[in-house]
């Protein structure tokens, strides 16, 4: 799963369509090999059509970062990941992936896995899902420790709401998304 001939797996492309989310990380079977978190993206839209072009004649990998962050809301811890690719000067290509791990499943083994994979790969699909840039970067023991205190702390305080009867996932991510669309609001008005 390395090359423009490929699509993103199909269970990536419906959870992606099934929650309107233009990035996510997920735990998969890259290459046949073991199971690691990876970072999808779908790059798509008007806005987007440079940044695809750019992406397709890549010859090299793009510097790339990413931030953490974990919100605690009285309701349930959220992982925030913000991964940038800077492939045009100056215009960074950023996402936010909220994470919800005290929910199990896929978001807390997403976290998990990038505690201890040796590398993270970054995909990026046009509108139709065929991939149009890939790359991975080693992961290091002061990434590895900085993924797990995320899950560690997350798991932290999700127990003690849950012991409180207060745990609730979806309204966990609902109260950081309505933090974004405060934000919005406020740019456009």
């Amino acid at each position: 799963m390395t090359g423009p001939e490929q699509r993103f797996p199909s269970s990536v492309r419906d959870a992606m369509q099934a929650s309107g989310a233009m990035a996510t990380c997920v735990p998969v079977q890259l290459d046949a090999s073991r199971w690691e978190a990876a970072l999808f993206f779908q790059v798509a839209g008007p806005e987007s059509r440079e940044d695809r072009r750019v992406m397709r004649r890549a010859g090299k990998p793009f510097s790339i970062a990413i931030e953490t962050d974990l919100v605690q809301t009285e309701h349930g811890a959220v992982v925030v990941l913000r991964p940038e690719l800077h492939a045009r000067p100056g215009d960074p290509l950023a996402m936010e992936i909220l994470l919800t791990p005290g929910d199990g499943g896929n978001h807390h083994e997403a976290l998990r896995l990038l505690g201890e994979q040796p590398r993270l790969t970054w995909l990026f699909a046009d509108q139709a899902w065929w991939v149009i840039h890939a790359q991975s970067h080693p992961l290091d023991a002061e990434q590895h420790a900085g993924f797990r205190d995320l899950l560690s702390g997350a798991l932290r305080h999700d127990t003690m709401l849950r012991l409180t009867g207060r745990y609730d996932a979806q309204a966990a991510l609902g109260e950081v998304v309505r933090h974004y669309e405060l934000r919005a609001a406020v740019q456009r008005g």
